[in-house]
């Protein structure tokens, strides 16, 4: 026992270090496989990807609340522009639209190191465990197409900009690079500004920056902010719009104790903010006090979107870099007692990591490489079938079977109709927002010729998620009248017009 201690102490450098370059490895290893994977495991990711495909041909990426199309997210406009220039570099294909969010997963544990590196070699390798960690206990939500992964390395920059910053100087433009970077996390996600008012407040206090710099913050990030609405494909009032519908959506207590779990990680800095307070040797400055204390309220802050239906504990991995600075940050002060402090670390980062093989497990699991690749061979199949006539994917009755509808990006990529998405459509029928009238006259005009559903299944009969309907069956009603069933596949049934 005594020589295992004396080992570790004598090249704790190097173990660390290789620890966290393993760590790094496992996420690199699970983003690429997931960027190589040629399916999507939530059926929001086909929503975010076709909205920023069509981007590039002008669509609209909030549509009207009673528009001919069903279609739209709450995602702020910049979640699409990224991808929509993933498009652009790399044409329309699924791993395109998975490419950016790869970039940044890759990139989150890379920041870590370089922005804790003045710290220590130690400090940055025990940060980039806990980092790297926590983006593996947050799988599959921490590579996903979703805004998540952008905002978390937006907060890594920010805390990096933060930490670089001369308190001798007004450092103006790491002032207004946070800002840029806190704009942007806030133009993906409307709630963002939570996970970057603890960096902001305690960049502006350290040194007295003050309110000057506090002010011009706000305007640069605000400008970013509302920049994107000035153009067309950005409506900022269907945008409220949609924000104001979905801000109805109940906090169920079904999931309190999942909620519960992870809130305990995220509530360690609050050990490590006390072990300082208490064995630093002198007094903690008010700058710092005020970062833990807003790192607190934000957290609490947060819990109303994250507990909303739909929502999820994934709501708090942009809080990473935060979490992971206040840690080192105030395990750094300590003049007594260190040891057990820097083992408290250990024993987190070694808890994440071990809570996260499960994760990784059911991540593995969930990929089914073969039947996502033979459902895309029959989709382009079918395509091939029928050159000359408009396809649109439809869903069935049961919902083991929608992930088969999620590659209708496919068929959009392919130059086909986009006039239903299933995700919005779960969301407003839980809201009680009518079918568009107009929408149920594309139905009876049959503006698309061939809608494709599971096989065997009844039309657009299927439950959401949330317990109502996706669609009311005034819809599937509407299309029995002006479609029937003309040929089956393997895993599709093609229902064409009757005119």
């Amino acid at each position: 026992m005594t020589a295992a201690i004396a080992f570790i102490s004598r090249y704790r450098t190097r173990l660390l270090l290789g620890a966290a370059a393993l760590v790094v490895a496992n996420v690199i290893w699970v983003a690429v496989t997931y960027l190589v994977y040629p399916g999507y495991l939530d059926h929001g990711e086909p929503s975010v990807t076709l909205i920023s495909w069509l981007l590039l041909d002008g669509a609209p990426a909030f549509p009207e609340i009673g528009a001919p199309i069903l279609t739209g997210n709450v995602y702020g406009p910049l979640t699409y522009v990224v991808h929509a220039l993933s498009f652009l570099l790399f044409g329309p294909t699924i791993m395109a639209g998975k490419a950016a969010s790869f970039l940044a997963v890759v990139l989150i544990p890379v920041l870590i190191f370089l922005s804790h590196r003045p710290r220590g070699i130690e400090a940055a390798a025990v940060g980039t465990i806990l980092g790297a960690g926590l983006v593996l206990f947050h799988i599959p939500y921490s590579i996903w197409n979703r805004p998540d992964a952008f905002i978390t390395l937006l907060g890594v920059v920010a805390v990096w900009l933060t930490n670089a910053s001369d308190p001798k100087r007004p450092e103006w433009t790491k002032s207004i690079a946070i800002a840029l970077a806190a704009g942007v996390a806030v133009s993906m996600k409307f709630h963002a500004g939570a996970y970057f008012a603890p960096v902001v407040i305690f960049h502006c206090m350290h040194q007295r920056r003050g309110f000057k710099t506090f002010a011009a913050m706000a305007v640069v990030g605000l400008g970013v902010v509302l920049l994107p609405f000035a153009f067309s494909v950005f409506s900022l009032s269907n945008f409220i719009t949609w924000i104001s519908a979905l801000l109805g959506k109940d906090h169920p207590i079904a999931y309190a104790s999942k909620f519960a779990r992870y809130g305990i990680i995220y509530a360690m800095p609050t050990l490590f903010f006390a072990a300082a307070w208490r064995w630093s040797g002198k007094r903690i400055e008010i700058p710092e006090k005020v970062y833990f204390w807003t790192f607190v309220v934000s957290f609490i802050v947060i819990l109303g979107p994250a507990t909303k239906v739909g929502a999820g504990t994934h709501y708090f991995l942009p809080f990473l870099a935060v979490l992971v600075d206040l840690i080192l940050r105030n395990a750094g002060r300590l003049k007594k007692h260190e040891t057990w402090v820097w083992g408290l670390a250990g024993i987190l980062c070694a808890g994440i990591l071990i809570v996260g093989v499960p994760v990784q497990k059911r991540f593995f699991r969930a990929l089914h490489w073969q039947e996502v690749t033979a459902i895309q061979s029959e989709i382009r199949a079918i395509m091939a079938t029928y050159p000359d006539r408009t396809i649109e994917m439809g869903i069935g009755q049961d919902l083991t079977v929608y992930p088969r509808t999620y590659y209708r990006t496919m068929l959009v990529f392919g130059g086909h109709p986009y006039t239903v998405d299933y995700a919005p459509a779960m969301e407003l029928t839980m809201l009680k927002v009518p079918l568009p009238d107009d929408l149920l006259s594309l139905l009876r005009g049959c503006s698309t010729d061939i809608w494709l559903v599971p096989k065997g299944e009844p039309p657009f009969t299927m439950p959401g998620y949330y317990g109502p309907p996706t669609l009311d069956r005034t819809f599937s009603q509407t299309f029995k009248v002006s479609y029937a069933k003309a040929t089956s596949y393997k895993f599709f049934d093609v229902w064409a017009c009757k005119q």
